[in-house]
């Protein structure tokens, strides 16, 4: 009888011990799946400020609120490299919001009538009818694989 108790106790075990491994290869998988973004520019049309470029997950803040982007971008024209990269992004959905700000007060600078002065962009080349476009037109996939984009700058 007790040579039988041994064999559920070990049985019991080694379920346990498993059950815990493969929680935690998921765990680490997730944790450690992650993609890149490559990001083509086209039409700066000097080099003057800088390029200002926000990452979002999510339509909390998009496109103006930099603070609550996931990630951002602040370079100098001068100095711009393309293609600009993302790394070790999670796979999933996201919207990009750029400014060209060519006088370096971190605002677009606007016309009387609230018309934009300086170069500005979205994810997925959309313009709103009037204001910025919403996350859901800018928004496109990160796959696990990664993903290269254009963003057109229109002044």
């Amino acid at each position: 009888m007790e040579r039988k108790l041994w064999w559920i106790k070990v049985l019991v075990s080694s379920v346990f011990v498993f059950s815990y491994f493969n929680v935690y290869c998921q765990d680490i998988v997730a944790i450690t799946q992650s993609s890149n973004l490559r990001i083509n520019l086209q039409g700066i049309r000097n080099n003057k400020g800088v390029i200002l470029l926000s990452f979002f997950s999510s339509a909390d803040g998009y496109p103006s609120d930099a603070s609550k982007a996931d990630q951002k971008i602040r370079m100098p024209v001068k100095k711009l490299q393309l293609p600009i990269f993302f790394k070790n992004i999670k796979p999933g959905k996201y919207a990009i919001a750029l400014l060209h700000d060519e006088d370096e007060d971190g605002k677009m600078a606007t016309t009387f009538l609230g018309l934009p002065k300086e170069g500005y962009g979205f994810s997925n080349n959309v313009i709103g009818l009037a204001g910025p476009p919403s996350y859901q037109k800018a928004s496109f996939i990160v796959p696990a694989s990664g993903t290269e984009i254009l963003i057109k700058v229109r002044y």
